[in-house]
């Protein structure tokens, strides 16, 4: 900003040069002008140089940025692949409880028959006991 400062003050001066009554030649008028395009041509590249900074800044934030998002990226994909495997690993666990719990029923079926058919022997038995006991 110093130079902002001292180019501002450079071309007031140069304008006043120009329009003073001692710049009454042209030679000194158009030195004045000369002097102020100079000013002005300084200014200029130093607008450039702050456009050309402000670019590589924007430049360096964006890489910066698309730095973070491809880490993050990273880390929700290993985090998906985490909890795919998870789900893979509950649902074959979910498998083989379900696989014992079928089994268990299909056990638990055939001991129901098979006491089905001892109540029923058992039955058969206590009726002709009855019939007997009451026969004699």
């Amino acid at each position: 900003q110093g130079s902002g400062r001292r180019s501002c003050f450079l071309q007031l001066r140069a304008m006043a040069d120009a329009q003073s009554p001692m710049a009454s030649g042209i030679t000194a008028k158009v030195a004045s002008l000369e002097d102020l395009a100079s000013i002005q041509n300084e200014e200029l590249n130093a607008q450039r140089q702050e456009i050309e900074r402000l670019r590589a800044e924007q430049a360096n934030i964006e890489q910066h940025f698309q730095a973070q998002l491809q880490d993050l990226k990273q880390s929700m994909l290993g985090d998906v692949q985490r909890m795919q495997e998870e789900v893979k690993k509950h649902f074959a666990e979910q498998k083989a409880e379900n696989g014992r719990l079928l089994q268990q029923i299909t056990t638990l079926k055939g001991e129901k028959t098979a006491m089905t058919i001892q109540i029923s022997h058992l039955q058969r038995r206590l009726q002709k006991l009855e019939e007997h006991v009451g026969g004699t």
